[in-house]
């Protein structure tokens, strides 16, 4: 799902100059109902994996378009507060989302997740018919089909080895010869689209400093911060042998902490600004994170919990920082472009983080006699004394 996603968010752009952003968006809904509905049908690993590749157009064709439409329609002195209140409506849909699906699944079954989305659909849809505007976007010049279909492919061969990498899924001459083919492609698309008025990713846009900025911090903070959350349930439970309710209570206090960064995001901002904003806020989640690297070595529970929340603010008031800070300089003509990009750095992000933060636990893992440090406790350090980095960036 999150493979086809990531490689079909340029076509938001591409259908929204030609069928405007409310039929674009009602497509979508379209698409991602016929694909929960396909979803409930599924009798086999094979036939669920199809059925969410085309839940994951619909998502990759839904999720942008929202953010451009309040870009597009809002002051610019609101900008900063509507993006903050849907990045905080966001966030509650990944907390209540989870809890809700267990509770579904236990009650009555695992079709149940993909049978709620309906209803929630169709009332996406008629909110879509009432609101959002239904003028097409008038473009002086437009993206043809092909060169929509090159950046869609090489973004689902990125997306697609980043996911099985490292899980030994494909033989090695399968992975390169996949790695060439990107390479291929990507050198192709450089060559005759890049530098074209008409490409989905203008090189003008990272002329915008801050766009450019907030996309290439986001890309090194979630790379390193991204995986967090799983690491912190991982090593709770196995290091720390936790039980379930003590795991949910500190991944709970995260996400806690995460909702009220949103609400202290806005006036942060307003008093001291992103630039500063943004350093102190990535030097003290280097502190937190190392703070956390000697709790888990002293398997303290309390501290753990006290560190969770903290770094959930942290972290989120980071993301929204660089967020925000890119969106800031666009206007009507780069929206589109300037979302897609921002959407599909982060999401490439996260993978990449994922990727890459599994085998280097296992590569740490042999230096735990020697420095006499679990794993988990090394990984912290690494990344505690690697954040302050992304300083150099802001």
């Amino acid at each position: 799902y999150i493979v086809t996603v990531v490689a079909f968010t340029p076509a938001n752009s591409w259908l929204a100059e030609r069928l405007g952003e409310r039929k674009t968006y009602q497509i979508a809904i379209a698409i991602f109902t016929l694909g929960s509905l396909l979803c409930m049908t599924a009798t086999t690993l094979g036939s669920l994996s199809v059925f969410r590749f085309i839940q994951g157009i619909g998502g990759a064709l839904m999720l942008p378009i929202i953010r451009t439409v309040i870009l597009r329609t809002t002051p610019q002195k609101l900008k900063l507060r509507f993006l903050n209140r849907v990045t905080l409506l966001g966030l509650l849909g990944t907390l209540i989302g989870p809890v809700f699906g267990n509770i579904l699944v236990s009650f009555l079954s695992w079709q149940a997740i993909f049978l709620v989305n309906i209803p929630l659909a169709l009332l996406c849809f008629f909110l879509a018919t009432r609101y959002i505007p239904v003028a097409a976007i008038k473009e002086t010049t437009r993206t043809g089909a092909y060169e929509v279909a090159f950046p869609i492919l090489m973004l689902f061969l990125v997306a697609f080895m980043l996911t099985t990498a490292t899980k030994n899924i494909l033989p090695t001459f399968v992975m390169l010869f996949l790695s060439c083919s990107t390479l291929g492609l990507v050198f192709i698309y450089y060559r005759q689209h890049l530098i074209a008025e008409t490409a989905l990713f203008p090189r003008a846009l990272f002329g915008i400093r801050t766009f450019s900025v907030g996309v290439i911090g986001g890309i090194a903070t979630r790379t390193l911060l991204a995986s967090i959350p799983v690491v912190l349930s991982l090593m709770l439970q196995t290091t720390l042998a936790c039980k379930p309710v003590e795991t949910s209570l500190i991944l709970l206090l995260f996400s806690s902490g995460a909702l009220l960064s949103k609400l202290l995001f806005e006036p942060l901002v307003k008093r001291i600004g992103y630039r500063r904003l943004l350093m102190l806020t990535t030097s003290i989640t280097s502190l937190c994170i190392l703070a956390l690297s000697v709790a888990v070595q002293e398997k303290s529970m309390l501290l753990i919990g006290i560190i969770a929340m903290l770094l959930g603010v942290l972290i989120s008031t980071l993301y929204s920082a660089e967020s925000t800070l890119a969106f800031s300089n666009l206007n009507n003509s780069t929206y589109h472009s300037g979302n897609n990009l921002l959407t599909i750095s982060q999401l490439l992000s996260v993978m990449l983080s994922m990727t890459l933060t599994f085998p280097i636990l296992r590569f740490l893992s042999q230096f735990e006699i020697i420095f006499n440090l679990n794993p988990f406790s090394l990984l912290f350090l690494l990344l505690g004394i690697g954040l302050p980095l992304c300083c150099l960036i802001f």
